[in-house]
């Protein structure tokens, strides 16, 4: 069974992601191409639809994924282009991904040789990418105060027979104020310094070291490939907005009960007191389907264009709104949790900073009991 439009769904845009897309792809150089990064079910919107998406209607010909287990999918569902993955790939499935054009990040030669020998067995090759260092101190191969034996492992790694480099990529932290970005421009130059090393050495390969933040703040960044995720889906971080893509999803539910009660009467768990004879719908979507519990007495939903707000404790199935200023409200009434109704908006940025989080916390949260509609699935 699918709960389809009969509960509380997600809705999202493939007109506006193709666009989103398409914009990105006007704002960079000619010369640098998108990885689009499709990790955690391509932050909750669905990663096969995405793909399949920018793929055929908008040329994209590459994508990235943190597990391996997520470029299988894509790739048993129809997705052609190569496929990064970003994270580690188990011995045991190395030689499927070379079978299956998938490409493994490597941190050192230990891992380099490892996944070398496997396919060899095979005769296979598998194409990979060399991971730097230069701040986030998760995978690659170290940059600081250790540039000399960097470039020596690095060299190492291209010398490991069953091995196509394709790539050299690395991972900036991205302060998020303008007075600590000169840690952004060091990271840039270490990792700057140590591709040109390689390239001093007679080795040929893409790099690309920045995400959907970096690209907006430093275009000198952009490289061979951009990877980007946030920004095409419209979930980058509003710290960033010379340059401004548009939300692809909403989130939406409806009225399912209404009750009229005293002033002095508990409310949910806690519990919360009405403070004056208040009207209160129940719509059908709790915590259990990722609405964040932090939210509860002081977040909003939109009824009839029209802010109404969450009262009292989010409870897991369902979530009590006040209605009472909001005339001619009946069951099954539209709710918009994050996006547009009519005139009216809340924007999923609102919605994060409610509990100090972020756009793409908030996408990737939604549960799988949410169903995800697709409009505008054709081209026009």
């Amino acid at each position: 069974m699918e709960y389809k439009k009969d509960r509380a769904y997600m809705e999202v845009d493939l007109e506006v992601l193709r666009n989103n897309y398409r914009r990105i792809k006007d704002h960079i150089s000619d010369k640098t191409d998108i990885i689009t990064v499709v990790k955690s079910d391509a932050y909750g919107l669905g990663a096969v639809k995405v793909a399949m998406t920018l793929e055929n209607d908008c040329g994209c010909a590459h994508f990235a994924t943190a597990y391996f287990e997520e470029a299988m999918e894509l790739r048993e569902n129809g997705v052609k282009s190569p496929i990064l993955v970003l994270g580690v790939i188990p011995d045991e499935y190395i030689v499927l991904a070379a079978k299956n054009n998938i490409e493994a990040s490597v941190s050192d030669v230990r891992t380099a040789e490892s996944y070398a020998s496997a396919v060899r067995a095979q005769g296979l090759v598998l194409s990979v990418h060399i991971a730097a260092d230069v701040g986030m101190s998760r995978f690659g191969i170290i940059l600081e105060n250790n540039m000399d034996k960097a470039v020596y492992e690095a060299m190492s790694i291209f010398a490991c027979s069953g091995l196509n480099v394709k790539g050299v990529y690395s991972h900036m932290t991205v302060m998020s104020h303008y007075y600590e970005r000169e840690f952004d421009i060091h990271q840039l130059t270490l990792f700057t310094d140590f591709t040109n090393r390689l390239y001093g050495l007679g080795k040929r390969f893409k790099r690309h070291c920045a995400c959907s933040a970096m690209t907006l703040l430093y275009p000198q960044a952009d490289m061979d490939f951009i990877r980007v995720s946030a920004l095409p889906f419209g979930l980058q971080n509003p710290l960033y907005q010379s340059f401004v893509t548009d939300e692809v999803i909403q989130l939406k539910t409806s009225i399912w009960y209404i009750k009229d009660v005293p002033i002095n009467t508990t409310v949910g768990y806690g519990p919360h007191y009405t403070k004056r004879h208040t009207r209160l719908a129940v719509i059908p979507i709790g915590f259990g389907d990722g609405l964040h519990r932090s939210i509860s007495d002081k977040g909003y939903v939109l009824v009839h264009e029209r802010r109404a707000k969450i009262f009292g404790k989010t409870c897991m199935d369902f979530t009590m709104i006040d209605i009472t200023d909001i005339g001619d409200v009946k069951c099954g009434d539209k709710v918009t949790v994050f996006g547009h109704d009519g005139m009216a908006s809340i924007p999923i940025s609102e919605y994060a900073a409610l509990y100090g989080g972020t756009a793409c916390e908030v996408s990737t949260s939604i549960g799988k009991r949410i169903n995800r509609i697709y409009v505008n699935e054709h081209m026009n």
